[in-house]
């Protein structure tokens, strides 16, 4: 099976054995890796109890999961989205928000953040997030002019 990867981790997929795969986690089937082969920038999977075409089209739009006692650490100042997501943010001293959702864009990733009944849009760069702490699950980010609506603000 051809599969897009969402990793940028080199190799990364060499080094499972089990995966999961299906719609979201929580109804994903249990599959075991037979091989795995990167070329020129695609990744073919086989898996074991995927012998024919015809059963791959089954899995045709699934993802693939892998338990967190699988993953790789990530880079230095790179961060899961599942860490990112419930983190809270702040700025100015004052806890602004939760992270709900990470949007991964070309230029660079976008944290969302719900603030107040509103989704605020976290651009994911130094200048802008000074500190991720993954432990604590908080995010501090600078104080921008207008990044944060503040209740008294019309």
């Amino acid at each position: 099976m051809r599969l897009r990867s969402q990793s940028d981790v080199e190799g990364r997929f060499r080094r499972l054995y089990t995966v999961w795969v299906g719609n979201d986690p929580s109804q994903a089937k249990r599959m075991n890796v037979r091989s795995v082969e990167e070329k020129a920038g695609r990744l073919l999977v086989s898996l074991e109890t995927v012998e024919t075409r015809t059963q791959a089209q089954e899995y045709v739009g699934k993802h693939l999961y892998v338990e967190e006692k699988d993953m790789e650490p990530a880079p230095p100042g790179r961060y899961y989205v599942h860490d990112l997501i419930g983190c809270s943010v702040r700025s100015g001293g004052h806890t602004r928000g939760t992270v709900t959702d990470v949007l991964l864009m070309p230029a660079q990733d976008l944290y969302v953040v719900a603030c107040g009944g509103k989704e605020v849009l976290i651009p994911a760069v130094p200048a802008i997030v000074t500190k991720v702490d993954i432990e604590a699950r908080c995010i501090d980010v600078a104080e921008l002019p207008g990044l944060f609506e503040d209740e008294h603000e019309d």
